[in-house]
């Protein structure tokens, strides 16, 4: 796949609060573990649709992925990556679980203080979907339902500040050739239902408070 149609797929999801299980070790070398992903639980309405991961999905993707934890997804901001061994992930029964030994960095040191003192309790990744990696299932009270079987590439995974709406151009872009397929024309959602599908999520995510777990 060409590197700027690859771009142009990436999808980033966050994990709700109650599902990271964020955790900051204690000692002179903390460590930082977590979901990044969670197995068969389904996600908030993303617009017409909710999405589900399955077990499996990351296996291929792990195995040629050089996936690094980043602060927010920023590319400036690395906690670890799994070349070097500073990242660690494991897809269990559960999901995608990470550890990133944290750096002895601006960064590292900031984000361990964040995350225990509660001013950081979300955890994002940022993915593309192999070709034919997902199904979609028409439900009877009118919305879809997107499973994902695999994924394609595993880019990267990490805490952020602040849980922000989930980016789903690229499942609406694919909802809509389902949709085609079985001769429904997409429904265009206008900008009230919109604004107010976005804010009820938003509730959703601040209601969700993770309890920060420190080892002792």
């Amino acid at each position: 796949m060409p590197e700027t149609e690859n771009k142009n797929n990436v999808e980033k999801r966050v994990l709700l609060a109650d599902d990271i299980e964020l955790r900051v070790s204690e000692g002179k070398n903390p460590k930082l573990s977590g979901y990044a992903a969670r197995f068969n639980k389904d996600s908030v309405d993303l617009g017409g649709f909710t999405e589900r991961i399955a077990p499996g999905a990351f296996d291929d993707a792990l195995g040629k992925s050089d996936v690094r934890a980043l602060k927010n997804h920023d590319p400036n901001l690395v906690l670890g990556r799994t070349a070097s061994k500073t990242l660690r992930l494991n897809a269990n029964t559960k999901g995608l679980k990470f550890e990133v030994d944290m750096p002895d960095t601006t960064t590292g040191k900031d984000t361990v203080e964040e995350i225990r003192r509660g001013d950081i309790t979300g955890c994002s990744f940022a993915f593309t979907v192999a070709d034919g990696g997902d199904d979609w299932l028409d439900r009877p009270d009118g919305g879809w339902l997107r499973t994902i079987n695999k994924v394609n590439e595993l880019f990267d995974v990490g805490p952020v500040t602040y849980p922000a709406y989930p980016d789903t151009s690229v499942a609406a872009r694919s909802l809509d050739a389902v949709k085609k397929e079985n001769k429904q024309e997409p429904v265009e959602e206008n900008k009230v239902d919109t604004v107010r599908r976005q804010r009820d999520n938003e509730r959703k995510y601040a209601r969700q408070l993770c309890t920060i777990k420190e080892f002792k």
